[in-house]
């Protein structure tokens, strides 16, 4: 199967020294990667994200060059002036994440749907070309 993560961060030289700093240091920035679930259901394969907090129409599903792309806006609510903050643990940015897909998937024919914070994607294989036999003539 040819589809997997893209981590634009991944270096082998790097991985053990950098394991924990990239994923806070994206946090601190406002990026977040969601995670993803990704099942092969036969005839297609399944993606579910999490994005907690997301409206569906701050949600950007894409495809280019092989690959799909997940992007996510989360948004704080305001407070007013006089309010005080004590604490604050919940996310605000951006969430995106990238999946090589190859010539694995139709794009064309993916369906989304997003339902309590879990965004779901049916991505349908395409099509097999039938064999064709080709006779060799022998000289």
């Amino acid at each position: 199967m040819n589809i997997v993560p893209r981590d634009p961060w991944f270096n082998m030289d790097n991985f053990f020294d950098d394991l924990f700093l990239h994923n806070n240091q994206a946090e601190q920035e406002g990026f977040f990667k969601p995670r993803v679930d990704i099942f092969d259901k036969g005839d297609h394969y399944l993606f579910i994200a999490e994005l907690p907090g997301v409206a569906k129409k701050d949600i950007n599903v894409s495809t280019r060059n092989g690959v799909l792309t997940i992007e996510a806006k989360v948004s704080e609510e305001h407070s007013a002036e006089k309010d005080q903050t004590i604490r604050k643990e919940r996310r605000e940015g951006f969430y995106t994440r990238s999946l090589n897909i190859g010539e694995n998937i139709d794009a064309d024919a993916i369906k989304a749907e997003f339902t309590d914070g879990l965004l779901k994607l049916t991505a349908p294989k395409p099509e097999k070309p039938a064999e064709e036999t080709h006779k060799i003539a022998i000289h």
